[in-house]
């Protein structure tokens, strides 16, 4: 579950670390998007996500929020939250009423929502695919993004969508090898928010009868 979460905010933030023999339009993109992003302090998102497998019949909608402040970050998808705090990892999971506690340097750096804009600044290309107005005018591009490395990613492509003027994702959909599709929407990105460091604390008292059970 804790990968499955970690994973989604990475997936999200893709757009915005990619490197290496890209198209000269694409290649543009994605530089206006890493150097954008470097200089956030934080930032928050709301976003939904489809999960669909047409040959298993699978059809998974979900809701999310995400909050990052330097090393810190809050991530919750539906029931589930995890929170890091700079030294504890908690998992918690609303229907069983428990909490995992783990330590952040055990995490899969790549799914480390805090590093999610520089994680892959390296080790993709991508290629332009179109620019054209959405249905309420606001002009995008799309880009497609592939691994270099195929063998060591469970998936094969990502297509973005990013809103030329704010330079900011708005759409993305992931291809997965296993036939999975797995499309995202932001529908609200907010870079350098002023987030309480409360936001990033695990509060025992506010989850009466929790379960903690200790990893580390």
């Amino acid at each position: 579950m804790k990968r499955t979460l970690l994973l989604t905010a990475c997936t999200i933030a893709l757009s915005i670390g990619v490197h290496a023999q890209d198209d000269a339009r694409s290649k543009a993109i994605v530089d206006k998007l890493i150097a954008k992003a470097k200089v956030w302090t934080s930032f928050e998102a709301d976003f939904s996500s489809r999960l669909q497998n047409t040959k298993d019949k699978l059809d998974v909608k979900q809701e999310g929020t995400m909050k990052v402040k330097g090393k810190k970050f809050r991530l919750a998808l539906d029931k589930n939250t995890i929170i890091n705090d700079g030294t504890t990892l908690y998992t918690y999971n609303k229907e069983s009423n428990e909490v995992n506690l783990s330590d952040p340097a055990e995490m899969d750096q790549e799914l480390d929502p805090s590093k999610l804009f520089t994680q892959y600044e390296k080790g993709f290309k991508s290629a332009f695919v179109e620019e054209k107005a959405d249905a309420a005018g606001v002009m995008m591009q799309t880009i497609k993004l592939f691994p270099l490395d195929p063998a060591k990613k469970g998936f094969h492509t990502v297509v973005i969508t990013v809103d030329k003027a704010k330079v900011e994702p708005r759409t993305i959909q992931v291809l997965y090898k296993d036939g999975n599709v797995v499309n995202y929407n932001l529908k609200k990105f907010t870079a350098n928010p002023e987030l309480a460091d409360a936001l990033f604390v695990f509060d025992k008292t506010k989850y009466p009868g929790v379960e903690v059970n200790d990893m580390r």
